[in-house]
């Protein structure tokens, strides 16, 4: 269930022209205990790496990012929850990371309950995360990409092996634990460039040429089109629309 945020102490007038120190950070969770941290962050005018940096020596440890070490090793600590969520949807999966395959663009975990792709160019920020909730610990692997947002969250469950868990954050903790971090802007997506003047036969042709799902993305980027424009221009033949209440029926299958 979500919690009420608490505006209590900032300003409403949009976020501060200077980044807050760690301290400042802290305090600002202190007087607003029930804020989501995402929310919080954005209200201060951070990214949400940076508000977890914020806490390193106070129960968060920097690690290094390494998936040939860090995936194998997952699977030794049993049932996790991985959880990866953008501004509309939030995916979590509980099992176990099993079935690794590495690589240096894309790596994939191919397990019965965890079947996902991920890709390391995009990963520049580890934490490994310890918060008390009452009497319980909550222990958690964070990644996010070079803007701070988030990719990637690996939360312990109650039958996962501690002990593994924690021989495998020794395992990875970086040299460096300092409590600010340097993000960057935003790339600029080129795809959308075109979305007034959509190439319709270039479009349909490639697509009538796929014979993987994967390949869709390469023809957004060789167009410069968004997805949205694609799905939307190529035409009744390969993609519909579907009625608003489609998803919710999906989930119910």
């Amino acid at each position: 269930m979500q919690e009420e945020l608490s505006q209590e102490g900032l300003s409403q007038e949009g976020p501060p022209q200077a980044r807050p120190t760690a301290v400042a950070i802290r305090k600002a969770r202190a007087d607003n205990p029930k804020m989501r941290e995402r929310d919080l962050a954005h209200l201060l005018g951070i990214s949400e790496a940076e508000f977890v940096a914020a806490w390193c020596g106070r129960g968060t440890r920097r690690i290094d990012i390494d998936f040939a070490r860090i995936f194998p090793a997952l699977e030794g600590v049993g049932e996790v929850m991985a959880l990866t969520r953008n501004e509309s949807a939030v995916h979590e999966k509980i099992g176990v990371y099993d079935k690794f395959i590495g690589g240096r663009h894309a790596s994939m975990m191919l397990g019965e309950k965890i079947d996902t792709r991920m890709f390391p160019g995009r990963w520049t920020f580890g934490f490994a995360v310890e918060k008390n909730d009452g009497d319980v610990v909550r222990r958690s692997l964070q990644f996010f990409d070079d803007t701070g947002d988030a990719v990637h969250k690996v939360h312990t469950r109650e039958g996962s092996d501690l002990k593994a868990w924690e021989a495998l954050v020794d395992s990875i903790v970086s040299d460096d634990q300092s409590a600010e971090i340097q993000v960057t802007g935003a790339v600029e997506d080129k795809r959308g460039a075109r979305d007034g003047e959509v190439p319709l036969r270039e479009l349909r042709e490639r697509w009538e040429r796929m014979t993987d799902t994967h390949q869709f993305v390469g023809i957004l980027n060789k167009l410069e089109i968004s997805r949205h424009a694609a799905i939307s221009s190529v035409g009744d033949d390969f993609a519909w629309r579907l009625d608003g209440g489609a998803v919710e029926a999906m989930m119910k299958l």
